[in-house]
């Protein structure tokens, strides 16, 4: 049999001070995993040996607490590893359908910080449908750090924390309050956190599916066997149990029935009955040749098979092979074999119910290797009418008179009154744990609102200061306002006079505005008025008449793109040179066609408007000279005649 090495017992004397003043026995972790914590915060601390460390944990008990939480890596995401996430939202989907009006009870064991539990209820709620989750979800969220669990209930994370929760899930299930993201009340009100450590403590019951992922991977195979066989007696029948991706334990087939390996996901087999933990690999058998139950004496032999057969408790005895050389008469009721069918067997190979394979292979073997003095294991036997039965079997080393061992001695009880008593007393200090849980969970929510109302009563008092502050600068604000007020009725009535006024002179403008256009109107003068660019706003009766354009087709246009028959480009061409240089033209005779036929002459005479800063525009006169032209030739042609 392969023998344990030997322990460091400075590395012992580390763990043995960590269990004094943290209770955290971590005597069966792993021995590396342990080695590299240890390392790490001996260089932090700058400890060169572990009897330097020591002494530091001696003199400063606050880095037992430091050293503690290195070793309890909690490495956690929301929906770590999506594939396995699928995977288990098909599981409860399953679940669900199988039950779909019953509690759903899910356990996250080593929940760290508490976002593997909420995304566990997240997607629970999720699979119920709308309107959960309610009363009939509950998440059981458990760890030994104190620390990690007390945060955990409080359910504020960063958004580093929830890079794997989708935008829907984050808007429906948390709420931002700053930089944080808080879980939303009606699924923490479905979560339940605690402390509880998964060796010692007893484990939460009734549970469809425990999710206990990267926990085994420092637990060394003893303490693996035993956590399992706990989730083994938690889970409820036919439930689930899904293990980290890289903890393959052997000893997880056994107990279990695997439903996908590669995932590690197994599902309780009602047909198993774990009691004790066991080693992980069989001792080898001893190969001593086979004994029968020996006496000096004839009648003493008969008389120990007379008291034997009278027990009614069905008695088996075996040699150190394991062959089975007693079978009294209640053994042969209970199981229907004669002893005749039995003797000189193997008792393994009989197939008794109730009798299981480690009570039978692993329990005996500490038996008959003298490392227990006695084992017992409980198993389920069905009688000939049908029922089950729970018995209890205890297995003993045969001793003869000087004591030495000369095989094995198998009692077996009913135990099925005792058991139900057992399992009722069982489930009550679960649901006390329970219920402790909740309590734990209860004072933290009310330690927590008495915080936030204490918070909420001084920012009350200082809003009310404020308050009052600002009250006092109402009312001086008040009086200032009532001072503007009065000046603004002095400024409103001399505005009332300004504006009567300005009607006033409106109305003398609007007089002299239609007075001058009557003017420009019945003036025998062409009159065309031009803004900077050149746009016509103004173009009198006689313009029409004179250069063969209505008002209407003028005003708006440009003078030098409008096409007007009187005139000829070239003379607009240099009439616009004139105006954009802001200098003054006036032409004398210029010929022009007359509207109705014929070609006369005028007087063109064209006037920037430009005050000192601005050009506001033009004004041209076209003023026909073709009956004064006409006058003047015929004055002339008469002096001519009268000098000849």
């Amino acid at each position: 049999m392969a023998t344990r090495p030997p322990r460091d017992s400075e590395l012992e004397a580390i763990l043995e001070k960590v269990r004094q003043v943290r209770n955290f026995d971590f005597r069966n972790y792993k021995r590396a995993t342990l080695q590299r914590r240890i390392e790490r915060r001996m260089q932090a601390t700058r400890c060169r040996t572990r009897a330097a460390y020591l002494a530091l944990l001696e003199r400063e008990p606050a880095e037992v607490s430091t050293l503690v939480s290195s070793m309890l890596i909690k490495l956690t995401t929301f929906f770590r590893d999506r594939e396995v996430w699928q995977t288990l939202e098909e599981s409860l989907a399953e679940l669900i359908r199988q039950r779909p009006d019953k509690e759903l009870r899910i356990w996250s064991a080593g929940c760290a910080t508490g976002e593997e539990a909420y995304s566990l209820a997240i997607a629970a709620a999720e699979a119920l449908g709308p309107g959960h989750p309610g009363p009939e979800l509950k998440v059981f969220g458990t760890d030994v750090d104190e620390d990690a669990i007390a945060g955990a209930r409080r359910g504020i994370y960063t958004p580093a924390q929830l890079e794997n929760v989708s935008k829907e899930r984050l808007a429906r299930w948390f709420v931002r309050t700053g930089n944080t993201f808080t879980v939303r009340k009606e699924i923490r009100r479905a979560v339940v956190f605690g402390v509880n450590n998964l060796v010692s403590d007893a484990p939460v019951s009734r549970i469809d599916l425990i999710l206990c992922r990267n926990v085994f991977i420092y637990l060394d195979s003893d303490l693996q066997k035993r956590v399992l066989a706990r989730f083994q007696f938690a889970l409820r029948r036919n439930g689930l149990l899904m293990l980290g991706r890289s903890e393959l334990i052997p000893f997880a087939a056994r107990i279990f029935r695997p439903v996908d390996l590669a995932r590690r996901i197994y599902r309780k087999d009602a047909h198993v009955e774990v009691v004790t933990t066991t080693q992980d690999r069989l001792p080898p058998e001893p190969t001593l040749p086979p004994r029968l139950i020996a006496a000096a004496i004839e009648p003493e032999r008969s008389l120990l098979r007379d008291l034997l057969d009278s027990q009614p408790c069905p008695t088996i005895t075996t040699d150190n092979d394991g062959t089975v050389t007693f079978w009294n008469r209640a053994a042969a009721r209970m199981w229907n074999r004669n002893e005749g069918d039995v003797l000189g067997k193997k008792l393994s190979a009989l197939g008794l119910s109730g009798l299981i394979g480690d009570l039978l292979i692993e329990q005996t073997g500490r038996v008959r290797n003298g490392r227990t003095e006695r084992e017992f294991s409980d198993g389920l036997l069905e009688n000939a009418g049908g029922d089950s039965i729970t018995v209890r079997t205890q297995v003993v080393p045969l001793r003869d008179r000087t004591g030495a061992r000369q095989g094995l001695l198998y009692v077996t009880h009913d135990v099925t009154t005792a058991r139900g008593v057992e399992q009722a007393l069982q489930s009550v200090q679960e649901e006390l744990q329970s219920i402790n849980l909740r309590m734990q969970s209860s004072n933290e929510e009310l330690r927590a609102s008495n915080e936030e109302l204490e918070t909420t009563n001084e920012e009350l008092q200082s809003a009310n200061e404020e308050l009052q502050t600002t009250n006092e600068e109402l009312q001086s604000t008040n009086e200032e306002l009532e001072t503007t007020n009065e000046e603004l009725q002095s400024a409103n009535a001399e505005l009332d006079a300004t504006n009567r006024e300005l009607a006033h002179r409106t109305l003398e403008m609007d007089s002299l505005a239609f007075t001058q256009r009557t003017i420009i109107r019945t003036l025998s003068a062409a009159v065309l008025v031009l803004e900077g660019d050149g746009r016509i706003t103004t173009w009198n009766l006689a313009a029409e008449r004179l250069l063969g354009v209505t008002e209407r087709e003028a005003v708006g246009q440009k003078l030098w793109s409008l096409h007007v028959p009187a005139l000829k480009r070239p003379l607009i061409q240099k009439l616009r040179r004139h105006l954009q240089e802001n200098r003054s033209l006036r032409l004398e005779g210029v010929p022009y066609q007359l509207p109705h036929g014929g070609t006369g002459s005028a007087t063109l005479v064209a006037t920037p408007l430009v005050t000192e800063t601005n050009v506001l525009g033009s004004i041209v006169l076209f003023e026909d000279t073709t009956r004064a032209a006409a006058l003047l030739e015929e004055n002339r042609l008469l002096k001519t005649k009268r000098k000849a």
